[in-house]
């Protein structure tokens, strides 16, 4: 039924042909009359079956003519290029702030930092008081600039294990002043598991959009920090920590996550919108391509990336080819209504 307008033109053409056989048939049969072209009988029907061949087995995609009340029910347009984000998805849930060693190590260093403190401003009084002779003896002073001694190599020890684990100085700095763990940045992480087959494709840096159901529509933007060695041989997925922007502090731990991950530049591409590329039943992908706004031609296409409502065309079609952007379902259903009588 789809190709019943290409049969009739395949059948004028098998006519035809078959016309130029009974000619020839005609003239061979004739007494005194030479072949046709100069070919014997045997010759000349060889020649006119084998073109008679070449013309039924030659393609011809299929055709819609629509009139012009029927044009009211596609969109056409020329094919260009879009601009697609290359990412892979992964499930997640908000976490707390760092991993637990994170923040046993970021703890030490606010201990650290007191500690020292108490053992400076007492080694200040040990000598204040071992100057003045009022009851400090030499051991207790050495004593004092012992601990002293003792609170700054534990304070420069637990910040090199905070840098180690990815902190600046600054920030380092700034939980010494106020003598606890930056709390604002709790819950603004995201962990998430993604398949191992896309390991190799992530990176520290790379872009992250998270949504959560808590919060319909809206996007928590950020950026991956960690991207652990370990996959999971239960699972086979590798695990992502992600610090994203939360300046509302509205997100929770333990909150499901979606997360998309950013694993390259975006991608510009030959592309048309969805809602013109069909799927036939037998699997295929096929848009409809025009030169005149009124005669249509099916046309099956490979397509490759889909995102926000367009397919990329990675075979099929040229740039600035007119083709059918809206109404190639009607247009494909067309193909399929039995023929008028």
């Amino acid at each position: 039924m789809r190709f019943g307008k290409r049969t009739i033109l395949i059948g004028a053409a098998s006519v035809a042909a078959v016309l130029a056989i009974s000619i020839g048939v005609y003239n061979a049969s004739r007494p005194g009359s030479s072949p046709t072209s100069g070919l014997g009988p045997g010759q000349a029907n060889a020649a006119q079956g084998k073109a008679k061949t070449e013309q039924s087995s030659t393609p011809t995609a299929p055709s819609v003519l629509l009139e012009d009340t029927q044009l009211k029910s596609v969109k056409i347009e020329p094919v260009g290029r879009h601009l697609f984000t290359v990412e892979r998805e992964a499930v997640g849930n908000i976490d707390f702030d760092e991993d637990l060693p994170i923040v046993q190590a970021e703890s030490a260093l606010v201990g650290a930092a007191a500690t020292l403190e108490v053992a400076s401003k007492e080694l200040v009084r040990a000598k204040n008081l071992y100057a003045s002779n009022v009851g400090v003896s030499q051991k207790e002073l050495d004593q004092a600039i012992s601990d002293q001694q003792t609170a700054e190599g534990a304070l420069k020890a637990a910040r090199e294990a905070v840098r180690d684990l990815g902190k600046t100085d600054a920030e380092i700095d700034r939980m010494i002043a106020s003598g606890r763990i930056e709390p604002e940045i709790v819950s603004r992480i995201v962990s998430a598991n993604v398949s191992e087959t896309d390991a190799p494709l992530l990176r520290v840096g790379q872009a992250v959009a998270v949504r959560v159901m808590s919060y319909p529509g809206r996007v928590f933007e950020g950026r991956i920090y960690k991207v652990y060695a370990i996959v999971d041989p239960g699972t086979h997925r590798t695990k992502i920590r992600a610090r994203i922007a939360d300046p509302r502090s509205e997100l929770r731990p333990g909150m499901l996550a979606s997360v998309m991950i950013r694993v390259q530049q975006p991608l510009e591409a030959l592309a048309i919108p969805d809602t013109g590329v069909v799927r036939e039943g037998d699997g295929t992908m096929t848009v409809w391509v025009t030169a005149d706004r009124h005669q249509f031609l099916q046309r099956t296409v490979k397509i490759g990336l889909q995102k926000d409502g367009w397919d990329q065309i990675v075979d099929g079609l040229k740039p600035g080819e007119l083709a059918v952007t809206e109404g190639g379902v009607f247009l494909s259903n067309m193909l399929e209504a039995p023929p008028a009588d």
